[in-house]
């Protein structure tokens, strides 16, 4: 049997093509051995963060497995925005390829995201965003479905019964709880029975939530769920109804799943949490930081989903991943 010319030619061209496209890759690799230099400045590099130490141990695992440099810094405190802008600075004059930046504060930051854009430097952002919208990409969980979730959480079950809801959120409240709130009201809507009863703040301290859930359940005695934005306003509404032995009585739903909240949760103090996927977050902040470096088009909003996890299925193998995730140190 004969292979007719045109067939033949075209199945030579595919495997001529080929090779030069792989003997090009290898061409590179000899011709250009330095490894990409990444800099990654977390909203705080404090060993006692749950959240954030779980970011950086998604960026090492990806920096591992795309062999790349990293340098991870950021302030001790998530509120020591003038911390991380020095940080940034200190970044940007060992002229990286690229910055990862969790940006504390949605404006003071912008700045600082300008003069990454302006030194030629890839800037993909995680976390949170910048009003200037320099970066290549951004990396966030979607805090709109995760505050969502919290409200059709504590609205559900309501058997026709009246009640109130609220939020807690930090007094210099960011973007995400913002878009937490949003999603929370747009959930509870859907039900008649519930009132939402505000969104109140406190100066971010487990001690001044635990302080200003106590003053709102004498204001509000219909109140019957609690949604804590972030894990100090969680922790402390929960030490406040704990104190008062009101487990039975209201629901407290909130975000994160740091060892206190998990013991909590299966206490059953805390009806749900709202976790979100970290690990997840600095890997792909890595690759995508890869992929930008390479000339690939990326996506300039990667959304990650986050899940509720109660008492009854925190013990499943895919949330039990979630709330303890082997990760190489």
């Amino acid at each position: 049997m004969t292979v007719k010319r045109p067939v033949f030619l075209a199945v030579l061209s595919v495997i001529v093509i080929g090779f030069v496209v792989v003997a090009s890759m290898e061409m590179l690799r000899i011709t250009n051995p330095r490894k990409l230099e990444i800099a990654v400045v977390l909203k705080t590099n404090n060993v006692r963060s749950d959240y954030w130490q779980m970011v950086s141990a998604g960026v090492k695992a990806a920096a591992k497995e795309l062999a790349v440099n990293i340098d991870i810094t950021g302030p001790v405190s998530e509120t020591d925005t003038a911390g991380q802008i020095r940080n940034v600075d200190e970044a940007l004059l060992k002229k990286p390829d690229a910055i990862i930046l969790a940006a504390t504060d949605y404006e003071r930051l912008a700045p600082a995201a300008t003069k990454i854009k302006e030194s030629g430097t890839k800037l993909i952002l995680i976390d949170s965003p910048v009003y200037t919208h320099t970066e290549a990409s951004l990396i966030a969980t979607d805090n709109f479905e995760a505050g969502r979730k919290a409200g059709v959480f504590l609205a559900g079950g309501q058997n026709s019964q009246l009640f109130g809801v609220m939020t807690l959120g930090g007094n210099q409240q960011s973007i995400a709880e913002k878009e937490r709130v949003s999603g929370f009201k747009e959930a509870i809507a859907d039900f008649p029975g519930v009132e939402y009863a505000g969104n109140y703040e406190f100066d971010g301290t487990e001690d001044a939530a635990y302080e200003q859930v106590k003053h709102l359940l004498a204001m509000y005695p219909n109140i019957k769920g609690i949604a804590g934005l972030n894990e100090k306003a969680t922790l402390g509404a929960a030490r406040a109804i704990k104190e008062k032995k009101w487990e039975d009585h209201i629901k407290i739903v909130g975000f994160d799943s740091s060892i206190y909240e998990i013991k909590l949760l299966e206490e059953g103090v805390i009806k749900a949490t709202i976790v979100q996927k970290p690990f997840n977050m600095g890997y792909l902040s890595v690759e995508t930081a890869v992929q930008a470096l390479s000339g690939i088009k990326v996506d300039p909003k990667v959304s990650i989903d986050a899940h509720v996890i109660t008492k009854e299925n925190m013990y499943t193998q895919e949330n039990q991943e979630l709330l303890f995730p082997l990760v190489e140190k």
